[in-house]
């Protein structure tokens, strides 16, 4: 079975998680593509598709979501999953839905995770610097990679249920 796990990712934090998604999969012995979602030609060659995206804003980036929108006829017939890593990933009670969950509605994904994300100041452009202090998050790695890792075990465990039926 040959899986694709594509991210959006503009510091690295979001392409990390993905990698580890990834390299889970491959452990167990799946053919794994790796691949920015910037750098993804076509989805036909794969059976299921992992793809993330950090989140600003609650936006993907436009690189994921462009790759979303252009094979979204393919990916609503394969297995998908999505998820988004972000310093507001997570969602209290009564939130209105944000743009990853139409996404996640539009290819009928089996699941769209959120996992926290990770805020490096140093890492920020003048103006990126300017809002953050303005808008004064936490800072900090927030990742959750034993998070990750259980979800990408839920997916691995559908993986082999299909490659088996």
């Amino acid at each position: 079975m040959k899986v694709l796990v594509a991210v959006g990712s503009k510091y690295g934090a979001t392409r990390e998680v993905a990698k580890r998604i990834a390299e889970q999969i491959s452990e167990r012995g799946f053919d794994v593509d790796f691949s920015d979602a910037c750098d993804v030609q076509g989805v036909h060659y794969y059976d299921a598709v992992i793809l993330g995206s950090a989140v600003y804003g609650g936006l993907w980036r436009r690189d994921a979501s462009g790759l979303l929108r252009e094979f979204v006829e393919e990916l609503r017939v394969k297995d998908v999953w999505l998820f988004s890593v972000g310093m507001e990933t997570v969602v209290k009670p009564g939130q209105p839905l944000d743009e990853s969950d139409g996404f996640a509605s539009l290819v009928g994904a089996h699941d769209h995770a959120r996992f926290p994300g990770a805020l490096d100041f140093d890492k920020l452009n003048v103006g990126e610097k300017a809002l953050i202090t303005a808008l004064n998050p936490p800072r900090g790695d927030f990742r959750d990679f034993e998070g990750v890792r259980d979800w990408t075990a839920g997916i691995i465990t559908r993986l082999e249920e299909l490659a088996f039926a």
